[in-house]
């Protein structure tokens, strides 16, 4: 796309969320609206990459909507939107216009994600290759060992034909040996019939350019004195052949040992460098901001030496272990407050495979989402009674990945699938401490929002979860940073928060004041069996 066509486009999506705005404002303004928030609101932004743009929008309608946010947790790129949320933010609203500024202007490019990288590494091994030829083959002049093409262009044509079939085709060359295998030894077995004619194919092309390379060329050898015997290549080159297969074999687990070290040689922990994203992010994320704001913001990254998961906050830890209903022992435990919030929302955001691993605090750490792509449970020991997950993905559902052809297709999808499974653990049991709740509440004849139950030395509450997700998959990759797809994402995350704010609004106009709220103390190891005969209600607000 060109960059008058592209401005074009961002001036269309804008003006039809400026559109969606203030028909939004308005509707807001014309109804009932509570005069006070009673509920402490999380809101919990999972990773997704280039869906991320959903929350944007998403977080603009809380702005719109003046709903404070008093807990923000994230993971991956729902981090960097939390982190520029609450950077910019106004009290406990925050303010989204810059973060959906930013969202336009990103391209793979000032994210860092540039393949032609890989282009030049290729070009390092095609001049490291081209230097040791030509250094063989000036040691091979000194000893007057010529190599003759009888026509040299036709000779090196298929020689590099040969090796770009043996390049393109590598992962199909054996197949055809092994159905001819099958045949020999008589065994019952229907081949896989297109795999095969491509096999066939691929070794009939490299054969046929290697023959035509040995026809094309001759060999000098001398031998006592200036006598020179010559032999046309096909029989020793055949023969070298033979005998470099014979050594390759023998030697086979040290080959590849070697190999293995030598590829490594141009490879990182990821696929393309964190430095450009760093350069963007520091450049709109102003983190003294940040660090100053009224909105707590946690960000989940992943400990790749020990494997655990750990929480960056924006302000100190004893700060935040003294707000209303945080569970201190959790905060202390699992919070940290890092010196460098923009490095831990980009160490939070280096999706796994994509990017390079990042050095924080003499640890490695990659992105959050390998152990909580949704960090509902912080968001509740941090004390919240109402939840706002946000999910870039349908409810109901798998989304479509596209096609999977290579090794970071693969990855990036092991990874949502790992993601699903941990936010539907998560889910549990917020439901399971909500039913006793409500059960608990039946009993008493009160709303559940009234109750809090302590069990043990830990405190439950019931928590009123919304939940903000597209009806259908998004039609974004993981890496599909692009103004033509993430425009049209950005107001459809408008679009499904309205609807769910809402909702919001009208549960929090009948909720109960915190005032009212009862203890009930539980016999925790009753708490599976009769939930009513447990309780133990004690007066007083929690």
């Amino acid at each position: 796309m060109s960059r008058s066509a592209a401005k074009s486009l961002s001036n269309a999506v804008l003006a039809e969320l400026d559109r969606l705005r203030g028909d939004f404002k308005a509707k807001i303004a014309g109804g009932p609206f509570p005069q006070l928030f009673a509920s402490r609101v999380g809101v919990v932004l999972s990773g997704g990459g280039a869906r991320g743009a959903y929350e944007a929008g998403v977080l603009m309608a809380f702005q719109d909507a003046q709903v404070p946010t008093h807990i923000l947790t994230a993971t991956s790129v729902g981090s960097i939107n939390a982190a520029s949320f609450a950077a910019h933010s106004s009290g406990l609203v925050g303010d989204a216009k810059p973060l959906v500024d930013a969202w336009m202007e990103l391209t793979p490019a000032t994210l860092g994600i540039d393949w032609s990288r890989y282009i030049f590494v290729l070009a390092g091994l095609i001049a490291a290759s081209a230097g040791i030829g030509n250094l063989i083959w000036e040691w091979l002049k000194e000893h007057h060992i010529y190599l003759h093409a009888h026509h040299p262009k036709a000779t090196w044509l298929a020689l590099a034909a040969g090796g770009l079939a043996v390049l393109l085709f590598a992962d199909r060359l054996s197949y055809i040996g092994y159905v001819i295998l099958n045949f020999l030894r008589g065994r019952k077995w229907e081949p896989d019939r297109r795999k095969a004619w491509v096999s066939f194919g691929a070794n009939l092309l490299v054969l046929s350019f290697a023959v035509l390379f040995l026809g094309f060329t001759h060999i000098h050898v001398p031998v006592r004195g200036d006598h020179i015997i010559e032999f046309s290549a096909p029989l020793p080159l055949v023969l070298i052949a033979l005998a470099a297969v014979f050594v390759y074999r023998m030697l086979q687990d040290h080959f590849s040992r070697w190999s293995h070290r030598f590829l490594r040689l141009p490879l990182r922990t990821g696929l393309f460098p964190n430095f450009d994203r760093i350069k963007f992010l520091r450049a709109r994320i102003p983190e003294h901001s940040l660090r100053s704001s009224d909105i707590r913001v946690v960000m989940t990254a992943t400990d790749l030496r020990h494997g655990v998961a750990r929480y960056f906050s924006n302000c100190p830890v004893e700060t935040l272990a003294q707000d209303p209903g945080a569970q201190q022992d959790f905060v202390r435990r699992e919070v940290e407050q890092p010196d460098d919030l923009v490095q831990a929302a980009v160490a939070s955001s280096s999706y796994t495979f994509a990017y390079e691993a990042v050095p924080m605090g003499g640890r490695l750490w990659t992105d959050g989402g390998i152990m909580t792509n949704q960090p509902i449970l912080p968001a509740l020991r941090l004390g919240a009674d109402v939840l706002f997950l946000v999910l870039i993905s349908p409810l109901q559902g798998a989304h479509d990945t596209g096609e999977i052809r290579t090794f970071l297709d693969v990855g990036l999808q092991a990874v949502d699938i790992l993601i699903s499974k941990n936010f539907k653990t998560d889910i549990a049991l917020l439901s399971h401490f909500n039913r006793l709740c409500s059960l608990y509440a039946a009993d008493l004849g009160v709303r559940p929002e009234q109750l809090e139950l302590e069990i043990g030395s830990q405190r439950y509450r019931y928590v009123k979860a919304f939940h903000v997700a597209p009806k259908e998959a998004l039609p974004a990759s993981s890496l599909d940073f692009d103004g033509q797809i993430i425009g049209p994402v950005i107001v459809q995350g408008y679009k499904d928060a309205t609807k769910v704010i809402a909702d919001f609004l009208a549960y929090e106009l009948a909720r109960p004041a915190r005032e009212s709220r009862r203890v009930v103390r539980l016999e925790a190891e009753r708490t599976e069996g009769n939930f009513r005969a447990a309780a133990k209600p004690q007066s007083g607000a929690s």
